[in-house]
């Protein structure tokens, strides 16, 4: 029995000595010459979008021995090696690209030390973006142009991809030119104290990829229309001081008159007794203003109220006798009245204005949604 567990373990051990030299037969071609060293490789490596060119960065770590980053491209016909000193930590370099032809490249990029090691190769990808790209891009529509007595909105239709930011050229009252830029998130430009009846002009700021080095710029390009030579006034601030009479529960009562909304408005007195007419109500406007006209509106869909007269004072009560009538005039098949004002100079003589709706289609009920003012 002892022979035979003998002869075994003979047989076994030929075996295992046969399968690992025939092992290692394969393996010899790769370990002749001794053990293959490799310098560090890098920790990661980006290619950075440009306008002809490519912004390559390349992150490292513990990596004190390398003399050099090497890369190559275009199938190894081009070739950069970049010099390098990097410390014992995290450390990086990032090297411009520049005069790239406008395509997608493939680059490779190795590591080397200062014994001549090589590290294994990183492959990543990169864009280099010129007249083709520039030509592609259409700049951002304008929806819609606003005026106030503090300056111009203009309105965005939705921004395009790769939209980085608007920019609107326009003229201040003072004579000078501004330049504003907005993001491509924002749907509307403010341009300050722009001036009434001036052309402006506007441009798109694109990149073709997050992060790019190199912004495009669409041509300056005018708009069609030039900003209204009338301004309506910004109302924030502006309040309604008083009102002869209301129903406050039918529409919200007199601070309505400026809150923007026509479906709200202020209505005449019925809950507890029909006032007569007149009615009015008194507006602070903070200061005097020169006045080009004044829009009203009666509430949406009801003709009670006829006409309406509008009045100033420097002085905010309401039956004092220095009130100046600056304009009148009477409502026709819609909601709105217009009030042309043909000496604005007058209306500088208050802050305080008084509308004031003497006569009625439904006696004695009068309705007012909205006011407002405008100038040059």
């Amino acid at each position: 029995m002892k022979k035979v567990c003998s002869l075994l373990a003979f047989v076994l051990c030929t075996i295992f000595v046969s399968s690992c030299e025939d092992f290692m037969d394969i393996h010899k071609e790769y370990i002749e010459g001794g053990e293959i060293i490799y310098a560090p490789k890098p920790d990661s490596v980006a290619f950075i979008a440009g306008k002809e060119r490519i912004l390559f960065f390349c992150r490292v770590y513990n990596a004190p021995n390398v003399k050099s980053v090497e890369l190559s491209w275009n199938g190894g016909a081009d070739s950069l090696s970049v010099p390098v000193s990097f410390n014992s930590s995290y450390d990086s370099i990032s090297v411009v690209l520049e005069n790239l032809e406008e395509k997608s490249y493939t680059f490779e990029v190795r590591l080397v030390d200062n014994f001549g090691h090589s590290s294994l190769t990183v492959t990543d990808f990169g864009t280099a973006y010129g007249n083709n790209y520039q030509a592609s891009l259409m700049g951002r529509r304008i929806k819609d142009v606003s005026l106030t007595d503090k300056g111009a909105t203009i309105g965005w239709y939705s921004a395009a991809e790769g939209l980085l930011a608007n920019e609107v050229k326009y003229v201040r009252k003072d004579g000078t030119e501004e330049i504003v830029r907005t993001s491509s998130s924002d749907f509307a430009t403010f341009c300050p104290d722009a001036k009434p009846g001036e052309n402006f002009e506007f441009r798109s700021l694109f990149i073709p990829e997050a992060e790019s080095i190199d912004t495009f710029y669409v041509a300056w390009h005018e708009y069609d229309e030039a900003f209204p030579d009338e301004y309506v006034f910004d109302r924030t601030g502006w309040s309604v001081l008083e009102v002869s009479d209301e129903t406050a529960s039918d529409g919200g009562g007199m601070n309505t008159l400026l809150d923007g909304d026509l479906s709200t408005f202020w209505h005449s007195k019925y809950d507890d007794g029909n006032v007569a007419l007149p009615h009015w109500a008194v507006i602070d406007m903070l200061l005097p203003r020169q006045m080009s006209r004044i829009e009203l509106f009666r509430r949406q869909g009801s003709t009670d109220t006829k006409s309406a007269e509008v009045f100033v004072n420097d002085k905010p009560d309401a039956s004092d006798p220095g009130w100046l009538k600056i304009a009148r005039g009477e409502f026709g098949d819609g909601d709105k009245l217009t009030l042309v004002l043909r000496e604005p100079e007058i209306a500088m003589k208050g802050r305080y204005l008084k509308i004031v709706l003497p006569e009625s289609n439904r006696e004695p009920f009068t309705n007012l949604a909205e006011v407002y003012v405008y100038g040059r």
